[in-house]
């Protein structure tokens, strides 16, 4: 057995580092949102929410402003302004799934004067991803405002707070980290871990070797110990090293502390 040797503190820390890269991969998500309801008392309540794929980011600040339901609700053709009380205090549209695009939808509130839009599914608290239409690429190029998708149950629980009760509506962006940002880097910090522990293995290895061959006699100075074929009765009939009993005509090397003989095999 040979004996344990410390890991360099180098590779400790690399190790250290790339699981720390690992735990954070594993927690890094798509860029979420919230939506933030102040009422007129000051009371809070946040709605989860998702946002698109189109138009313009959410700043880092958000986006605060007084919330009105469209007319039609599913703003599939073009809707009508916002009421002239919160024209230049941020009007956010809220918006009803169903019947054509969400592009088109968002662009629609944005003609109007809108500033933000809340689109809210109209069978299910499910949450999903808004996606432009490709293929009617002027619809998708067009919108320039930031729009969030949120469930049903939210979508008419914000009805509540519209403008008229005086509760401000509030769009934030949740700070996370796209997960191209740490693929790379732990990717790299992996790769180095493998090869630095890699060579410490072989540079190990080859340390042991070389430690063994040390400590062996080289085959000049074993051909200068004499050697004897055994007989019956000579004074040594057991190996010094391995042993075992010899047999007769067995060669033998004897050794230099004169405390008995070896097998050839044996040193």
């Amino acid at each position: 057995m040979f004996p344990c040797r410390p890991v360099p503190s180098y590779i400790t820390v690399l190790y250290i580092y790339a699981v720390i890269n690992l735990f954070l991969l594993l927690h890094v998500c798509t860029v979420d949102a919230d939506v933030i309801v102040t009422d007129s008392i000051n009371n809070t309540v946040n709605f989860m929410d998702m946002p698109s794929n189109f138009g313009s980011q959410l700043p880092d600040m958000g986006i605060q402003g007084y919330l009105a339901a469209v007319n039609p609700p599913h703003a599939c053709k073009a809707v009508g302004p916002p009421p002239p009380n919160i024209t230049e205090l941020n009007p956010i549209a809220l918006i009803r799934r169903g019947n054509c695009d969400f592009d088109i939808k968002v662009l629609n509130a944005e003609k109007s004067g809108f500033k933000a839009a809340i689109v809210y599914n109209d069978e299910s608290d499910v949450i999903l991803q808004m996606n432009g239409n490709k293929c009617k690429f002027v619809y998708y190029m067009e919108v320039t405002i930031p729009s969030v998708f949120v469930g049903l149950t939210d979508g008419m629980e914000l009805q509540r707070y519209d403008w008229r009760t005086g509760s401000q509506v509030k769009l934030t962006p949740d700070f996370t980290i796209p997960l191209h940002f740490y693929l790379l880097p732990f990717a790299i910090i992996v790769g180095i871990c493998f090869v630095l522990m890699l060579i410490f293995m072989v540079a190990k290895f080859v340390r042991d070797r070389r430690r063994q061959r040390r400590s062996r006699l080289s085959k000049e100075h074993l051909k200068k110990i004499p050697t004897k074929k055994f007989k019956k009765g000579d004074e040594y009939d057991v190996c010094a090293i391995c042993l075992d009993d010899y047999e007769e005509g067995d060669k033998l090397r004897i050794l230099p502390c004169s405390h008995g003989r070896s097998y050839n095999r044996s040193i």
